[in-house]
Order: C-alpha cells, then sequence, then structure tokens
C-alpha cells in the first residue's frame, strides 16, 4: 500500500502530546487494554488504526495476532501510513482493499458532529468490522455501601449531562452525554450502517465509551 499524503487545516496536538509521562495515565493503559482484546475477539488479518497516537495498541495487535496492522492520522509528524482527513478517508484510501477491522478509538470527537454520521458511513465501506470508543463524560457519583455477611461494596451512579450543551475546547467538538449527544442518538446513527455488536464503558475508565461494530452482511459470531 503506498503512503498517501492529503492534509488540510491544522492538526489539533503536537507530537509531544503522546510523551509517556504525560499522557499513559491509568484509565488510558485500561483503554488500550479494550482496544486490544475487542481487537484480537474479531480476529482480522488486516487492520487500519485511525488516529496512530503513540502505537501502543498497533504494535500489540501486531504481535499478538501477527497481523498487518496499517495507521491513518492526520499528523504527518507521525509517520501514519495513510494521512489525511478522517472527513474524507473513503476518497484517500481509494484502490486499496477492504480491512477486517478499522480500530478508530477517541479520534471522532476531532471533527464536528455534522460530520460523524458521514464519517461512519464512510468506515462502513472501507472494514467488515469496526471498533470506535468516544469520550463519555457523566457526572459519576460513587459510593461504597457495607452489606451484612456480604461485605463492601461499590455502587456508581451516573448523571448525563443533557442540561449541558458542549463547547469546543481547541480539541473535542463534542463528547456523548452533553445536549444534543445523547447515547440513543449515536446508536441510531451507527445502526444506520453497521450492526452493534457490542457497547459497553470502560472499566475503571467510564470516560471511554466503546461501540463494536461489524457489517450488516457479515455473519460474525460473538
Amino acid at each position: 500500500m503506498n503512503i498517501i499524503l492529503s492534509q488540510a487545516g491544522k492538526t489539533q496536538v503536537n507530537k509531544e502530546h503522546y510523551m509517556f509521562d504525560q499522557y499513559l495515565t491509568l484509565a488510558r493503559w485500561n483503554s488500550y487494554y479494550h482496544q486490544i482484546m475487542e481487537s484480537v475477539a474479531f480476529s482480522p488479518k488486516t487492520i487500519l488504526i485511525v488516529g496512530a497516537g503513540d502505537n501502543i495498541v498497533g504494535n500489540m495487535i501486531a504481535t499478538m495476532l501477527q497481523s498487518k496492522v496499517y495507521t491513518f492520522d492526520f499528523d504527518e509528524n507521525l509517520q501514519p501510513d495513510f494521512c489525511g482527513n478522517v472527513m474524507n478517508i473513503q476518497q484517500i484510501l481509494k484502490g486499496v482493499k477492504r480491512f477486517d477491522l478499522v480500530l478508530c478509538c477517541q479520534v471522532l470527537e476531532h471533527i464536528p458532529f455534522s460530520s460523524f454520521e458521514n464519517v461512519i458511513q464512510q468506515l462502513s465501506t472501507i472494514a467488515d468490522n469496526v471498533i470506535i470508543s468516544l469520550p463519555h463524560t457523566p457526572i459519576r457519583i460513587a459510593m461504597s455501601v457495607d452489606f451484612p455477611f456480604i461485605g463492601s461494596k461499590k455502587i456508581n451512579f451516573d448523571i448525563h449531562q443533557f442540561f449541558r450543551s458542549y463547547k469546543f475546547n481547541g480539541e473535542h467538538y463534542w463528547e456523548v452525554g452533553h445536549k444534543g449527544y445523547s447515547k440513543n442518538k449515536i446508536t441510531k446513527v451507527l445502526e444506520k450502517y453497521m450492526k452493534i455488536k457490542k457497547q459497553f464503558v470502560a472499566i475503571n475508565n467510564h470516560f471511554h465509551l466503546f461501540y463494536c461494530l461489524t457489517s450488516k452482511n457479515n455473519n460474525y459470531a460473538e
């Protein structure tokens, strides 16, 4: 596959953003675990990771599965295999065969929500399976309760911020749970183009909401 350069606009973060000591928190490691294990569950031979980042997830998947992993990113300084705006991913990958899996985690909030559905439609045309994660920002109330004979149990309550509009913060245009961006709205968009095989919030990182998707023509068995 050839490297394709097609950039427009500005990158939102510098390469230094992915420095180990400031980027890889325990919560992000937890998210990486889910990205890797959910990808492995699909047993893909070819994988496209949208959002090259620090390449830890791609390297681990390639090692575990002996799969061919390609990267797509807006920032050419990260040296992705394919470079360009995810909103044009179908055109940039024109002539490239479909991938078994596209992994696109913590990426789509970096584009306006008005383009979200179009990008999902494009991803559904280039891959048999897609895993995405999105920022999920409820107000979490956590407590520990001691029950007789059972012991201590943690109880969590998530309150979504439907009353608050989300304002662009220099990186994110939107986040799930804020006014206009409900889980139900996201689900309806995804189900127009793919089947949702699994939906969950990462353990110990309730800020990352995962969707494991498969083609409507794919008979992938859980």
